[in-house]
Order: structure tokens, then sequence, then C-alpha cells
């Protein structure tokens, strides 16, 4: 009934804001999974409503405040009339959200006094763990090509056994605050924040479930979440002007400059960043000029792309040596109805790929597909934890990536295939480790529990 209300309250807010029905709907989607997060997080790990999130932010609710601002303060505006552009987005977002819950799963129930004790028993493993991922973060840029991809991969781990490390005890909590300053100062070096705010959203997720803070503590961290998405918005463009113009000012001391200079002008929360903020957190634009383009050309691909992105991600170069690289503007320049350069960074999303296969179908069945793909990953992490729960713990970096709304596609299906694969395999060598019911860990765990009651 509350989760209920809330989706009323949203619409009713969006009514007043907007004075119109399909921004109004979004208005209350987006209150409703807000309220999901806030509420309902200390009894699951609320990953489905974090990525669900995402794409309502992206998808309904940042083009309804667009379309609700005047032309001259967007940068990047909407190519098609509101009222056709919800009736492709709203649907393909339920869609989505149908092929999310396809499923029941209880592996965002997972008992977490299994997971400690798990833990228990490898506590110098994982610290171990931690030690070689931060390796590989730090040096995984000598290894080239697809063989750097799976070093990238491997190197998440860090972040498993960092979580796992705090589930245990709150004493341990300096590991995972490790990794997460060493991959916030590695993004404000290179200037790209993306994985490192990503992975600071997973850990304050993880943290609410497996510590279960009260409400007003959720509120205040998510508002001074809000705050630090704002300050590195602010600082990301001033640094990438100074730094990447000249790559001597490329270091953490000039970041450390930049960002105190905007967080004490109180810069960051002035109307031009947050309306920069909503022109990066609006994929939809990307998938109007698409719709326009097409809706133009009529030059629609049924399965054509979707082979290309599949040779991509299963198959290696020296079987297919055309196929297409990692960062390939080619389809987005040809399909989007803009032209990037390569040093760019922009994708089509699931929801135009969609519309270039099939039209308005497209945007629905792929929309349902990504959402399906989605819940049988968690299926297949499911099965993992009946080995040992603490497996759960791997569904974060192999959805790192998948839950972006502005990831392309082919890096969609690249990163869920190779991380199904490396995943898979570590499982099957440490399942020994990690399974409670083996003669060695219940030996472990005996003595770690002696040891405790002396």
């Amino acid at each position: 009934m509350k989760n209920f209300l809330s989706f009323l309250a949203g619409v009713f807010w969006g009514l007043i804001v907007f004075n119109e029905a399909y921004s109004s709907i979004s208005t209350g989607i987006f209150t409703f999974l807000l309220y999901r997060i806030i509420f309902e997080s200390n009894r699951q790990f609320v990953f489905r409503e974090w990525a669900l999130m995402l794409y309502c932010i992206n998808y309904l609710l940042s083009p309804a405040v667009t379309y609700y601002q005047p032309e001259e303060l967007v940068l990047y505006g909407m190519k098609i009339p509101l009222d056709e552009y919800f009736i492709l987005a709203l649907p393909g977002f339920l869609f989505f959200s149908l092929g999310i819950y396809c499923f029941r799963t209880k592996i965002f129930q997972v008992d977490f006094s299994k997971i400690d004790q798990s833990t228990q028993v490898n506590k110098s493993f994982l610290v171990r763990v931690v030690i070689f991922g931060l390796a590989l973060r730090m040096f995984g840029f000598i290894f080239p090509g697809e063989l750097g991809y799976i070093i990238y991969l491997l190197s998440m781990v860090r972040f498993v056994a960092a979580f796992a490390l705090l589930s245990l005890s709150r004493r341990l909590w300096y590991y995972a605050i490790f990794v997460l300053i060493i991959e916030l100062a590695n993004a404000f070096i290179d200037g790209m924040y993306h994985d490192a705010v990503m992975w600071i959203i997973f850990f304050s997720l993880f943290y609410i479930y497996a510590i279960k803070p009260k409400p007003r503590t959720k509120i205040i961290g998510a508002v001074s979440l809000l705050f630090f998405v704002l300050l590195i918005q602010a600082v990301k463009v001033t640094y990438r002007e100074i730094a990447w113009q000249d790559t001597s000012k490329q270091n953490l001391s000039t970041a450390t400059l930049i960002t105190a200079e905007k967080a004490n002008s109180s810069e960051f929360i002035d109307e031009s960043n947050l309306l920069t903020t909503l022109n990066r957190s609006n994929q939809a634009w990307i998938f109007a000029s698409t719709v326009e383009n097409l809706n133009v050309n009529k030059n629609y691909q049924g399965l054509s792309n979707v082979n290309k992105y599949l040779e991509a991600a299963f198959l290696p170069r020296f079987l297919a040596p055309n196929k297409l690289t990692s960062g390939n503007k080619d389809i987005f320049n040809e399909f989007s109805g803009h032209t990037i350069n390569e040093g760019t960074s922009m994708g089509l999303g699931i929801f135009a790929d969609g519309y270039i296969a099939y039209g308005a179908w497209g945007v629905y069945i792929f929309g349902f597909a990504l959402g399906l793909i989605f819940a049988l990953t968690f299926k297949l992490v499911e099965r993992w934890t009946k080995v040992s729960p603490f497996y759960v713990l791997l569904l974060l970096p192999l959805l790192n990536y998948a839950v972006r709304p502005d990831c392309e596609l082919q890096t969609t299906i690249n990163h869920l295939f190779k991380g199904i694969l490396l995943y898979g395999f570590l499982v099957y060598l440490t399942r020994k480790r990690f399974t409670l019911d083996s003669q060695e860990n219940q030996r472990k765990l005996a003595h770690l529990n002696l040891v405790t009651r002396k």
C-alpha cells in the first residue's frame, strides 16, 4: 500500500510541476523507486530498484524536465514531440521492468550471517584478493586489447573481497574505503568518473543492507551523494579543459585544487551546473534523435546490428578480424543523426538500438529482452550462491556496466559474456574455499568460534 501511495504522491507532484500526464507518470515512477530504495533497502539489496532508477532518470524524468525547459537553456534538445517520445519510452521502460522481474529470485535477500561465516574462515585470503585486485587496477594498462579487458574484469574482485570483509565486521570497513578512495583518486586524475561513482553507490546500497541504518541516515546520505555528483560534474568540466590540453597538469594535485575551488565557491549548485548534470543524465536525447533520423531515412536494420554486437562479444579477433572494436563510432554516427569523433564517448542505448531494428515494436522488444537478460543473470548468480552465499557479491562487477543506460549494447553483451565466463571460472576455482559444508571450513569455523569464546 505504501508503495502505491508513493507512486500516487509522485504523480500528483508531477501534475503540479508539469501539468501533463506522461511527465506526471514518469515522476510517479521515479518517486516509487526512490521510496523503495530508501525504505526497503534494509530488508533487501535493492539492486534491481537501482537499475530501474537509472533508466527512469535517463529515459523518463530527465526528458520530462528537458521538455519543460526553454530551448535556449537546453544543450541537447529533444528532436521529437513529447507525446511521440513518451509513447515509445514509457512502454519501453515498463517492458524493461517486466523483464527484470520475470523470474523470482532470492539473491537480493541473502542471509548475511552465512556470508560472514564464509568470510570469517577466509579473511586472510580476501585481504590478499584486495591487494591482488588493486595491483591489477594500477598496472592493468600494460596488457593489450582483449587481454586488457579480462584483466580489468579480474581487477574488480577487489570490490567483492573488500565488501565481504565489511560484512564480517564493521572494524574492517577500511578495506572498502581504501579501494573506493583509490578508485576515486584515479577517476580525478583521468577525468573519467563514472566507474568511481557507480562503485560508491554500489557500496552504499550494500552498506545499507549489511548495516541497516535508520531512514534518516539514508536520506542524509542520498542528499550528500547528490551534492557529490554535482561537485564532480563541476570539477570535470574545468579539469578536462586544463588537464587534457596540458598533460603535465593531469594529476591529483590539479584535481584537488579545482575541487577545493568549486566546493568553496558553491558554484557546483548553480543553475548552469544543474542543467549540465541534467543533460548528462538524459540518454533520451540520443534516443529521440535516432527516432527522428529513422523516421526520415526509414533505414531499419532488423537484427543486423545485433549480429555485429554478438560477433564482437563472442568471437576472438583471429576468427573475426573485421569485428567491431571497442568504442567504434560508426553505428552511432550512421543512425543517431549526429557525428562524433573518436575522442567523444556516447552510446545509442538499448531503446535506440531497438528502434533501429524494428521501430516502435523494437523499443518494446529490446527493452523486455534486456530486462530478461538481467533476470537470467540473477538466476545464474543464484546458482552460484547455492555453493556459497558469498558469491552474490559477484553480481556487482558482473552488471557494473550493463546497468548503465548510456552503455552501448555491444559493451553490455561483451561485458556480460566475458564476465560470466571469468567469474564462473573463479567460482569453480574457489568453491571449496567458500563452501561452509566442507570439512576443512567447518574445522576452521569451529576453531574460530572456540577462540572467540575464550
